[in-house]
């Protein structure tokens, strides 16, 4: 089996501590901003080498042991911080987000109960309640049909650790690693267990199973105990005779989750269908995990992620990297693989074997895979407001028709339960809502956890508390409530009774057939826990019967038993049912057991399958395979062309290529020894120009020569462009200044071959080529050229930097007509340090406005001898001081020079409004909203939308990438609106995070993180220009607590264009031309 990509950051004997921004286990109320100046430790002297996350920082753990300690509430707020200034910090801080509020009173569970609303058909319980519960966070149900619930008390801080440091992000470090059990200090957390001994439907016997764990997030029960996620561990607490208490001390099996965000460490864990454990990682905390006594190096992976163990083998793996602050792993009735997104807009993330997905890079940090180029989105859905962090698939067979195969979704900001359809496209799906489950007026209501009962009801975790933020480090968390709730069909009241752990290992494979997922799953379970191989026949009589649900269930079952062999798998394989071609494609690929007749079967199956979701899981299993196995596989799909309009299956397919392109180079460059092939569209559109990026990325003389080795391959022109376009992407950055003769030759070859392509200059250019970089000067100032060309170029320059471009550059300032080129012409200027550039920016700012002016001000004042000079315009007249926006001026005193500062204080005095000013500012605009609203003409919001917000936002048909799409916000809340627009940095969601980056040459820029790879990052600057930097050419990159949008947008409206403004902001509609 091929090993799962690592990226390695050295000894990991302390985690990353970043205590980060969201509310508990990655239910994200709301980003914000710390305050100014957060207190800071240095670096140890042993930390690694920087990654391009300069504002995270590895510390190594003092290796004495915590004191013990009886208590079993979490510690005062004084003990938690090391120093006074950590401590001064957290007290002065002002929270952001759902923040507590102590003036809306609780409502007692029958109040709660009784504020309900409910979609047709459903009625809904209160089933338990505190005392007996409290800060539920996670439910399952075990074989006795009894609830067990992890209430996560110790939240947010873990015992007996001292934050010594807080980052931007309020992200703390520790003063060390906590030891496991029994050798920790004991937290609050606790596992419960929950019967209803009467059949009422209210749950009246509690027990404790474990208690005094310490940011413990999540239960599974199986293989003789119960596994416990208590980051930064994997534990395992042996009972083997089921009696409700622990055999002995617990058994570590994993180490090395984050604990750095405790709202998004490694939670959710549950059994899969193929016997393994699977858990979700947060997007705020790394991970090095690594298994005691085994191994040393760990998987290292960055952010959110799917993972899984197997505790028979001991194997750890990624099984899907990215996507949002991952909290849920729920698999449905195919074994297929979901979870929710903190996000908008989704009810989720559809993951598949090996599959990557979109995260947010500036702040998560990059894939583990630098050659992945691409990712998955989360699954299509219609604009919705944020967020269902978690979601079930509903499976059962209790509830009314209507919500049979749904995906159940809560979403707690907004006091309510979603409920979608699913819907396939292609090998993945697409889902729309079509009601509110559950739904209630109760501010305090918060539904964090859902699951699928016994009974076939759904059941709910409510957090119960009007605090949902975590961008908060004062304890401020009500840990006195929380209520377990069952939905259910309002015609059903029995609750029966469930056992079925005393069943026989038979009557077990006959509730493989029970129509109710929650048995169905539970009985495998119990089959993989006894491995009893007398029940083999019955399963495999199950297996060839006519029920393919059963027959998929039987493959699961057999397989966890031990009796997957190659007859078996050859029969999967030849099955009617696609599910089980499909498992069993996965299965053979896990244990990389195939034969020769496997091998024959799978290549026939990638040649004439037709359900796109077998052949995913085909190109997912064949990165695994080796490459002999693998290559064959992975060609005979290349060449059907249908495939390429999959959403998932073009990219499947590079990603299984790509894993050989180091290992097994000979055998890649063969696929495309038939001229034939390069003709195929998946080769032709996703193979070709990706593997000229891939062994170009590579930066080495043996991946440029097997650049060279393609280019000769190449049967035409066309095939020849696409791999020095490939090329050209995999070198973005700064110059390479050593190439394989081989490969000047075979560029040299093409250049000489009539008038080169623009593909060819850009990377000729890249290798330092004077005739190529004099060619993209003619260009340049060619009035005649194509203007893509032009702004291509121009792109590149600012990139590479060339010294004889400049005055070709400022010319065309002067000269050129073009408006967008003109504007490009101003982004490659700002990575010049040329002499001659300011006084020319100068002149545009006291001549121009709009997008002109705001880019040269961006420009000026990214260095401080430019800034002066801007200032120095502004002492003698030639610019006005209004021409100058607060956000630049702002950034003039970032650079912490007295004498800009004596002068922007003496020409703009006070630059931002105080809290108490911009509270004033926004009771005004409400006021003014609520008389006369209607008074507003959407025609005119959506002008005034273009002119100052969409250059960064999305609404409607207007497409800014910089900020967060507004389709599915909360518009018409103006209690949410009107605090966004007059204070942006009140408010700010994880992905849009912006960043300062000062470069070797004393610039400092400002702005989004939209793209991160090895060799570079691209800015999307706050005037919507992106900028690429080279990561050499980089010497700080640190998130800022600042928003990229200005303040001020109101000031310079009219009352009637706020009104217009927000008349648009608030319509559900688009507005027409």
């Amino acid at each position: 089996m091929s090993t799962p990509r690592s990226l390695s950051l050295g000894s990991h004997s302390a985690w990353l501590l970043l205590v980060s921004l969201t509310l508990p286990l990655g239910i994200a109320g709301c980003g914000g901003r710390p305050a100014p100046t957060p207190p800071s430790a240095e670096a140890p002297k042993n930390a690694p080498e920087a990654t391009g996350e300069s504002d995270v920082v590895e510390v190594v753990a003092q290796e004495t042991m915590p004191e013990e300690t009886d208590s079993k509430e979490p510690a005062k707020p004084d003990e938690r911080f090391a120093n006074d200034v950590v401590r001064d910090y957290a007290d002065a801080f002002k929270g952001r987000g759902a923040v507590s509020d102590m003036t809306i009173e609780p409502k007692s569970p029958e109040e709660t109960h009784e504020s309900f609303t409910l979609m047709d058909g459903l009625a809904v319980d209160v089933a338990a309640h505190e005392p007996d519960v409290r800060q539920p966070v996670f439910l399952n149900f075990d074989e006795r049909g009894r609830m067990w619930v992890m209430q996560y008390l110790q939240y947010p801080f873990p015992e007996g650790l001292k934050i010594t440091s807080y980052d931007k992000h309020l992200r703390a470090q520790f003063d060390r690693v906590p030891s496991p059990p029994p050798n920790h200090t004991p937290g609050a957390d606790k596992i419960t267990i929950h019967e209803d001994t009467d059949g009422d439907g209210i749950y009246d016997d509690h027990k404790t199973f474990v208690d005094g764990l310490n940011i413990a997030t999540s239960m599974a029960r199986g293989r003789g105990g119960v596994w416990v996620l208590n980051p930064p561990y994997l534990l395992f607490y042996p009972d083997k005779n089921n009696d409700d208490v622990p055999d002995g001390d617990p058994e570590v099996h994993l180490a090395g989750f984050g604990l750095e965000d405790t709202h998004a460490v490694a939670n959710s864990l549950r059994w899969g269908p193929d016997g393994w454990l699977y858990g979700a990682q947060g997007s705020t905390v790394w991970a090095t995990v690594k298994r005691p006594g085994i191994d040393d190096e760990g998987v290292h992976f960055k952010g959110q992620a799917i993972w899984r163990y197997d505790p028979a083998t001991k194997r750890f793996e990624v099984f899907a990297e990215g996507g949002g602050n991952t909290f849920c792993v729920e698999f449905d009735a195919k074994g297929r693989c979901f979870s929710g997104h903190n996000g908008g807009n989704t009810r989720g993330f559809h993951y598949v074997q090996g599959g990557y997905y979109r995260k947010s890079w500036g702040k998560h940090g990059p894939l583990t895979n630098p050659n992945a180029f691409g990712f998955f989105e989360a699954m299509k859905h219609a604009p919705a407001e944020r967020f269902s962090h978690t979601i079930v698939v509903y499976e059962g067979d209790s509830l009314p028709e209507a919500y049979r195969n749904t995906i159940i979704a809560p979403v707690p900001l907004h006091h309510y339960v979603a409920v979608s359809n699913r819907d396939g496209l292609g090998s993945t799906f697409q889902t729309k809502d079509f009601g509110h489950l559950v739904e209630s007026k109760d501010q305090w209501f918060r539904p964090v956890d859902i699951k699928a009962g016994p009974d076939g009801a759904v059941y709910l975790a409510d957090w119960y508390d009007t605090r949902l933020t975590h961008v908060d480090p004062r304890d401020t968390w009500d840990r006195a409530r929380g209520r377990i709730y069952r939905i259910r069909d309002a015609k059903k009241k029995a609750y029966p009774k469930v056992d079925l752990g005393s069943k026989s290992s038979e009557e077990l494979v006959r509730t493989l057939s029970h129509p109710n997922k929650w048995h169905r799953q539970t009985a495998l379970r119990l089959l993989g826990d006894r491995k009893d191989q007398s029940v083999i026949p019955s399963l495999k009589k199950l297996m060839a019967g006519d029920d393919d649900q059963a027959a998929l269930e039987a493959l699961w079952a057999l397989y966890q038993i031990g009796a997957f062999d190659e007859a078996l798998a050859l029969e999967g394989l030849k099955h009617r049912d696609p599910h089980v071609r499909r498992w069993t494609i996965r299965l053979l690929g896990d244990d990389n057991t195939t034969t020769s007749s496997h091998e024959k079967r799978l290549v026939t199956i990638a040649e004439t399958e037709k359900d796109p979701e077998v052949l995913s899981q085909l190109a997912s299993t064949a990165k695994r395979l080796p490459s002999s196995i693998a290559l064959p596989i992975i060609e005979t799909m290349l060449s059907r062309d249908e495939l390429a309009k999959d959403p998932h299956l073009p990219l499947l397919l590079w990603w299984a290529l790509e894993e050989k392109a180091s290992t097994d180079r000979e055998g890649v460059i063969a696929l495309l020894q038939d001229p034939a092939r390069w003709q195929q569209p998946l080769i032709r559109e996703q193979v070709i120009g990706r593997l000229g990026q891939r062994y170009a990325a590579e930066r080495s003389m043996s991946g440029l020569e097997t650049c060279a080795r393609l280019l000769a391959l190449a049967p035409d022109n066309k095939s020849s462009e696409r791999i020095i376009n490939g090329m050209e992407e995999g070198l973005a950055g700064n110059r390479i200044t050593e190439t394989p003769s081989s490969l000047d030759e075979a560029l040299a070859k093409r250049w000489q071959q009539g008038t080169p392509s623009l593909n060819l200059i850009r990377l000729r250019c890249r290798l330092g080529s004077e005739d190529a970089i004099d060619a993209a000067v003619k260009i340049l100032k060619d009035g005649k050229a194509p203007l893509a060309n032009r702004l291509s170029l121009l792109d590149l320059f600012a990139e590479q930097r060339e010294p004889k471009v400049v005055p070709i550059l400022l010319e065309l300032l002067e000269s050129e007509k073009s408006s967008k080129l003109r504007q490009s012409v101003l982004t490659s200027l700002r990575r010049y340090q040329d002499p001659r550039i300011p006084g020319r920016l100068v002149e545009l700012v006291a001549t121009k406005e709009g997008a002109p002016r705001d880019e040269a001000l961006s420009i000026l004042v990214s260095r401080p001898e430019w800034g002066k000079e801007l200032i120095a315009a502004v002492e003698t007249g030639s610019v006005k001081p209004s021409s100058v926006a607060v956000s630049h001026l702002l950034q003039l005193k970032g650079f912490g020079d007295s004498s800009i500062d004596e002068a922007v204080t003496k020409h703009w005095g006070k630059l931002t409004p105080s809290s108490e000013e911009k509270n004033a500012r926004v009771k005004e605009v409400r006021t003014l909203l609520a008389k006369a609203i209607d008074k507003g003409d959407r025609t005119s919001g959506r002008h005034l939308f273009k002119e100052n917000c969409a250059k960064c936002h999305t609404l409607f048909q207007d497409r800014g990438q910089v900020g967060p799409n507004l389709t599915g916000y909360e518009r018409g809340n103006f209690d949410f609106m009107i605090p966004a627009v007059i204070d942006p940095s009140l408010a700010i969601r994880e992905e849009f995070t912006s960043y300062k980056v000062v470069t070797s040459d004393g610039q400092v820029l400002a702005g989004v993180v939209v793209e991160d790879t090895p060799a570079s990052i691209t800015l999307s600057t706050p005037e919507g220009t992106r900028v690429v930097l080279p990561r050499e050419d980089i010497d700080e990159i640190a998130a800022s607590s600042v928003s990229i949008m200005p303040e001020g947008l109101l000031d310079k409206m009219s009352d009637q264009q706020i009104l217009d403004l927000f008349a648009y902001l608030q319509g559900t509609e688009p507005v027409r031309n």
